[in-house]
């Protein structure tokens, strides 16, 4: 018969084990403070561990193959880290390398492929897995899924065991480098990038709570998955609040021979000289400039320690702000009617956080910036069109829908 948990004399490590009703821990758990800490996290978390395999399914208009490509990390348990979620066509496919060496936990990537840019899409992700130089951390942590129109299907879809097997020349340049956009089927078939339906797929498809939807041209500081779980385990007030909270990360930009910095005295110093700035200042400064950014920038704090910097919501002042945070999949969704040509794609989501009382916990000595080179306006007067029906089409119909979902509140505003 065996004796009751309360009995046993085990270690205090063993009795929070029993208490919590773990079962196996996957590996990377298995650090002194680490695993102390995750499981307390197991005790302060309310999620469900899922199962890890491949799935295909129809997405609103769209063929979905989930996990088509798996990571080598296999079942992970809810709490046990924080998944970066991002979207891409294979043209963006040399961003993964930077990302993985940055982020280091699973990559969840929602990868567009209609017709016939499904075969340079997975000949990209067999480069990635076999050839580069940071293959090890791609096979271990990235998952892969393919989506495309449900009117272009690809020809030939091999399984995954079958494509696994294919040999790629590693001599030759990776395959997606300097690919112009002219040369995509979906341009030769005027498709728009349905950017928040790669967004919605890549988070579906996480396996944790926390998630940082993001884009594939941010890269992290580095740390930022597991310091952010240590952060919650030293103020587990945030956990335990009955408050919607998420938790934003200012973003940044450096000039093309800059490299991307680790830390944020480096990006101080960055920003100091000139060589990084905050991110689509000359484009959209009112899109990413959340609350107190220039406060955020000269506070001085060499721990490198990630905490909160600041609590806000989102007032009128920030109306335009598209904050992109770490959240959990209880989050709202994006709205999949919002192309990237279209623009306002995360501005309807924004919203929707607004009128649901979120707060804003802003992340200190944590962020993001993007793949070096700043971005200047190319004035593409075809998106611009686009863009002003997209804006015209949310206050024509997207409010009221969102008046009738949610109810009005005085501080959100489009």
């Amino acid at each position: 018969m065996h004796k009751p948990c309360w009995l046993l004399m085990i270690s205090s490590l063993s009795l929070l084990l029993c208490l919590a009703n773990l079962g196996p821990v996957d590996s990377q758990s298995r650090t002194d403070g680490e695993f102390e800490n995750k499981l307390r996290l197991r005790l302060w978390i309310n999620c469900t561990d899922r199962k890890y395999e491949s799935t295909n399914l129809v997405h609103s208009q769209y063929w979905v193959m989930a996990n088509y490509i798996r990571a080598n990390h296999g079942d992970l348990r809810c709490f046990s880290s924080v998944t970066y979620t991002t979207h891409a066509d294979y043209r963006y496919l040399d961003n993964v390398v930077q990302l993985v060496d940055r982020w280091r936990s699973p990559i969840s990537l929602a990868l567009y492929a209609p017709g016939l840019d499904f075969k340079p899409t997975v000949i990209g992700i067999l480069w990635l897995r076999k050839c580069d130089p940071q293959r090890e951390l791609i096979q271990q942590w990235v998952s892969f899924h393919i989506y495309f129109n449900v009117d272009q299907i690809p020809s030939d879809i091999p399984r995954e065991r079958t494509l696994l097997q294919w040999q790629v020349n590693c001599k030759q340049p990776a395959p997606f480098l300097n690919v112009p956009k002219t040369k995509l089927y979906r341009w030769e078939k005027r498709l728009d990038y349905p950017v928040n339906v790669g967004r919605n797929i890549a988070r579906n498809a996480a396996l944790t709570h926390f998630v940082l939807a993001s884009d594939i041209e941010l890269y992290p500081s580095p740390g930022l998955s597991n310091g952010f779980l240590q952060m919650l385990t030293r103020y587990p007030d945030l956990l335990k609040s009955r408050k919607k909270i998420v938790f934003p990360l200012n973003i940044f930009e450096v000039h093309k021979t800059i490299a991307v910095p680790n830390t944020k005295p480096k990006l101080q110093y960055l920003l100091a000289k000139g060589h990084a700035q905050s991110f689509h200042i000359r484009l959209c400064a009112s899109c990413h400039n959340g609350p107190r950014l220039r406060e955020w920038i000269n506070a001085i704090d060499l721990s490198n320690t990630i905490k909160v910097f600041h609590v806000s919501k989102r007032s009128a002042q920030y109306n335009y702000w598209e904050p992109i945070y770490i959240g959990t999949n209880n989050d709202p969704l994006y709205d999949e009617r919002f192309t990237w040509e279209g623009m306002w794609d995360k501005l309807t989501q924004a919203y929707a956080l607004c009128v649901l009382d979120y707060e804003f916990h802003t992340l200190d000595n944590a962020f993001l910036v993007h793949k070096p080179g700043i971005k200047k306006s190319n004035r593409n007067y075809a998106r611009l069109a686009k863009g002003l029906r997209s804006y015209q089409f949310i206050q024509r119909e997207i409010l009221l829908e969102f008046y009738e979902k949610y109810g009005r509140h005085e501080n959100c505003t489009i």
